[in-house]
């Protein structure tokens, strides 16, 4: 199948009488918004999700892109950070989003095949054809709408990670998704107050989470293996997770200790996996790096409509040896308590740690990802996210997830599109490891029952 673009546009907001009907009030939207530190050690990359429809609604595919294009210039007059550009602040100096009303891109573009024809859209170079090109890009936001011969169409999505995390973004879509039907608009807090440092900056913990790791002594070498990289899709259903979770809680229930989150036994779960399927042995560290959403763990709470990165990082870290000889309720148990961890005193901490680093001269903060993880791994979890009840007239998504996984060791837990329950967890491997990745991550451990899990493959 091929997917042809159009000429990108720009959309901007909505002019100031166009806002008042839209908005409301918007008069205390500032010129500059100042990035927390959330937003400043998040990777500097942009976001990519794709959001499949089976239908367009009346009037097909064309008339679709025009109530798309004309809800976002709407919704931009409220979420006006992403019509903007990055840069400094004049009078502060600290990076921030300049509301400047650049506006975003919008593409429309044409398939020349059926939406069938992409399940059971599996990771792969196709799906990157229905988002926009963003690697370098000033613009914030970038989207693409992409109609199928069938009338169906898709939504490519590239947002800008310093802008917003996953929960806030989700927000900016259902805002336009409201915007579509005509409803309004709620407001946002602009404001990232909320999580800026103190002065002088006072870290209490240690925060191994940000600091950068220590370079592989072959990470050159291993540079000129990433084409030899794989994405690949998990499915894991109801049934499996469940024994997963009871492997994973049976010592501790016999030994009167805390149970485990499905997350957490299933994180546990993929660690051990993926450093076996790595072939890793030894005394080696590894860690997991594990998103952690803040917004009902600060003290007070953020407002619901704030508007930001509130995402922390939770580090549980071990040997490879003692990762793969324990059961694992020792896995699961690590990045149980590791996650507990993650409290108001913590999470202000960190905010502080973040900010004494930037004002050092030579920051031991991981700003960026890197290319590849081994023999770390780093978790991040969509389960939770509304990806599925977006509907912006014509019905909610057959399929909502993000279409690549830019690198090795990065793990996305995401809502399946079966919506039963399942898990589909996307991977990014060397082709050896996710070989035997695929051959062993449906075995339960301790547990003498086949599963009913499958591999999604990657079509390339």
């Amino acid at each position: 199948m091929k997917i042809e673009r159009g000429p990108p546009r720009l959309v901007k907001p909505y002019d100031c009488c166009a806002a008042g009907e839209a908005a409301g009030d918007v008069g205390a939207v500032p010129r500059w918004v100042g990035l927390s530190s959330s937003d400043l050690v998040v990777p500097v990359v942009h976001v990519e999700v794709v959001y499949a429809f089976q239908g367009s609604g009346d009037g097909g595919g064309d008339a679709a892109v025009v109530v798309l294009e004309e809800a976002l210039g709407k919704v931009l007059v409220e979420y006006q950070e992403w019509a903007g550009r990055l840069g400094r602040d004049v009078e502060t100096g600290r990076p921030a989003i300049e509301l400047n009303d650049e506006g975003v891109v919008f593409v429309e573009a044409i398939a020349d095949g059926l939406l069938r024809e992409v399940f059971p859209f599996d990771p792969s170079p196709l799906l990157l054809d229905m988002v926009p090109p963003n690697r370098g890009v000033p613009e914030l936001l970038l989207v693409q709408v992409t109609k199928f011969k069938c009338g169906g169409l898709s939504l490519g999505v590239a947002r800008h990670h310093q802008v917003a995390d996953g929960e806030a973004a989700s927000q900016f879509m259902e805002a336009w998704a409201s915007a579509c039907k005509g409803l309004p608009i709620r407001p946002i807090l602009h404001d990232r107050g909320a999580l800026m440092p103190n002065y002088p900056p006072m870290p209490t913990f240690p925060h191994d989470e940000y600091k950068k790791p220590p370079p592989k002594p072959n990470s050159e070498a291993l540079a000129t293996t990433l084409p030899t990289l794989v994405r690949k899709k998990l499915h894991f259903n109801p049934e499996t997770l469940q024994r997963i979770k009871s492997s994973a809680v049976k010592e501790n229930d016999e030994r009167g200790f805390p149970t485990y989150t499905t997350f957490e036994s299933l994180t546990g779960h993929l660690w051990r996996c993926i450093t076996k399927a790595r072939g890793l042995t030894g005394d080696t560290a590894t860690r997991n790096l594990v998103a952690v959403n803040g917004r009902r763990r600060l003290s007070p709470s953020l407002p619901k409509n704030f508007f930001g990165n509130v995402i922390f990082h939770a580090n549980p870290t071990t040997s490879v040896r003692r990762l793969l000889e324990e059961p694992l309720s020792y896995a699961a148990g690590i990045v149980h308590a590791s996650i507990g961890r993650i409290d108001n005193n913590y999470m202000r901490s960190a905010i502080d740690y973040v900010e004494q680093e930037r004002m050092n001269p030579a920051p031991d903060v991981a700003r960026s990802r890197s290319t590849v993880l081994s023999p770390n791994l780093s978790v991040t979890s969509w389960v939770q996210l509304p990806l599925y009840s977006l509907d912006f007239g014509w019905g909610t998504p057959v399929f909502a997830g993000p279409p690549f996984v830019p690198f090795e060791g990065l793990v996305i837990l995401t809502p399946s599109y079966t919506q039963d329950g399942s898990i589909d967890v996307l991977v990014g491997l060397f082709a050896d490891d996710m070989a035997k990745l695929e051959s062993i991550c449906f075995d339960v451990p301790s547990n003498d029952v086949n599963t009913n899990g499958s591999v999604l493959h990657e079509k390339q």
